[in-house]
């Protein structure tokens, strides 16, 4: 990328709207299109530090150190945001967070095992853990979304019981009631539908096509929540740039430099992709708090499954780049890789339909 380009990028308004180049997949090049284009083909990001023709992210977690292999250790994410490191021997748990956890672990940067270090945390995104060899998530690999998950079920269905005993009728309190006393999990709908009828007296005509429709309510918010606990980690990518920004403002041989022009312009709007996220989740937490008819549900099973697209969208848009930000070290971090990553955030916060928010 030449810096040239950059400038051209950077010397617009705060808002920047950039033209988009022709690619693969994309429908059309205008910002104000409400067609997004293919994202698999959009403005491919290369990693900072990656050879020509490497292929990252690897498909393991295969660290070349042998302290960083041994049988037991565990990578967690912990509830303040840094890393945990499980050691095997005493269970003993050391945190630390990303902009220094390679050199708590004496791991040169740069290195091979440096970058996957700065993987973990993306990875921790979407896994409880993560051990040596352990394959790296898909959303980093730019894979389909992983099936849902049994506890974000549990939240949707738990949220839907809520606004059972709330707002339905006669026949929803009866429905709500018995999925209290039943197990969570897969047939949950499924055993309360039989209480309400072998013991509530409910006719079956009235109550199986309502548990149908509830669960289909129930499992379109669920993806709902999927997707928006499998955002990137956009906040870790804005305290990245930042802290680029502010590597090279200390530096006098980049004041003033277009590089330095770019991040100014980054940082001022690089937050959007998490309001969007935060947004998106709120609205769709809202429409399920809404008075609705639960005996007709379509609207809102159709309102759950656009915001859930639209989440999906955001995420892979972000997932590789984020992660991508956080392979940086502003130190020693090429500035020809910075340079690439400013120019794919630039091109990624042009695309307004990914920000629109509903309503």
């Amino acid at each position: 990328m030449s810096r040239q380009s950059l400038l051209r990028d950077v010397a617009r308004p705060a808002h920047i709207r950039l033209t988009i180049l022709p690619h693969s997949g994309a429908v059309s090049d205008s910002p104000t299109t409400s067609v997004l284009p293919d994202p698999r083909g959009f403005d491919p990001v290369r990693f900072p530090g990656t050879a020509e023709g490497e292929v990252w992210p690897p498909a393991r977690f295969c660290f070349q150190a042998s302290w960083l292999r041994q049988p037991g250790m565990v990578f967690e994410r912990d509830p303040s945001g840094g890393i945990g490191l499980v050691r095997p021997f005493a269970h003993l748990r050391m945190l630390t967070d990303l902009e220094s956890a390679h050199l708590v672990l004496d791991i040169p940067s740069g290195t091979h095992d440096f970058r996957l270090l700065r993987l973990v945390p993306a990875a921790l995104r979407c896994v409880e853990r993560i051990a040596p060899g352990d394959p790296v998530p898909g959303p980093l690999l730019d894979e389909d979304p992983e099936p849902l998950d049994e506890s974000h079920l549990r939240a949707a269905t738990a949220d839907l019981v809520t606004r059972l005993a709330a707002t339905a009728g006669e026949e929803g309190e009866a429905l709500a009631d018995a999925m209290r006393r039943t197990p969570p999990g897969p047939a949950m709908f499924e055993e309360a539908i039989a209480q309400c009828i072998t013991r509530g007296g409910f006719p079956m005509a009235t109550m199986a096509p309502l548990g149908r429709r509830l669960q289909m309510l129930a499992n379109a918010h669920a993806r709902v929540l999927a997707a928006a606990a499998s955002q990137p980690d956009y906040a870790a990518m804005e305290r990245m740039l930042r802290g680029t920004r502010a590597a090279l403002a200390n530096d006098r041989r980049w004041t003033g430099d277009l590089l330095t022009r770019a991040l100014d312009a980054l940082v001022l709007q690089i937050g959007r992709p998490r309001r969007t996220s935060a947004a998106l989740l709120a609205s769709a937490e809202a429409a399920m708090r809404r008075p609705l008819p639960l005996e007709a549900p379509t609207r809102l099973i159709r309102e759950q499954t656009e915001l859930r697209d639209r989440l999906l969208d955001l995420s892979v848009f972000w997932h590789r780049l984020a992660a991508a930000w956080l392979a940086v070290e502003p130190q020693t971090t090429d500035r020809r890789d910075i340079e690439a990553l400013c120019r794919n955030a630039l091109r990624r916060l042009a695309l307004e339909p990914l920000y629109r928010l509903p309503g």
